[in-house]
């Protein structure tokens, strides 16, 4: 007997579900999983709902908001120093050498090409054909 899949989840039973997967990362202190979902947030209901959410989250677990907003607002360390714009610059091309006797290469013999070419008819046999 097949199985029926399963009934597509209604968009308010989406949306609670990942509020409940937001409260676990938070629970768990998970800065990535937060960002992600955050993310997602943002992508599927707008900046504006994320406002809501946010104070929401605030208001069933402020001890986990605390953490996360203060490590949101933390930098993420630089991993390099970025370059001064002038140390950007390309260095200036070389012209090339100029070589006045330089002759195109002389193209080698190929055996096998004068082979398949000995089938051909010549000049002399193609205007008796003719």
């Amino acid at each position: 007997m097949t199985r029926r899949p399963d009934p597509i989840a209604s968009p308010q039973a989406r949306r609670q579900a990942h509020q409940r997967a937001l409260l676990e990362a938070l629970a768990q202190y998970d800065l990535l999983g937060v960002e992600r979902l955050l993310g997602q947030w943002v992508h599927r209901h707008g900046h504006p709902a994320l406002d809501a959410l946010l104070l929401e989250l605030q208001q069933v677990d402020p001890e986990g908001m605390a953490w996360w907003q203060g490590h949101a607002a933390q930098p993420e360390p630089a991993l390099e120093p970025s370059p001064a714009p002038e140390q950007l610059r390309q260095p200036e091309p070389q012209p090339e050498p100029q070589h006045p006797e330089r002759q195109p290469p002389v193209a080698q013999p190929n055996p096998e090409l004068a082979r398949l070419r000995s089938w051909l008819p010549d000049r002399v046999e193609r205007r008796r054909a003719a």
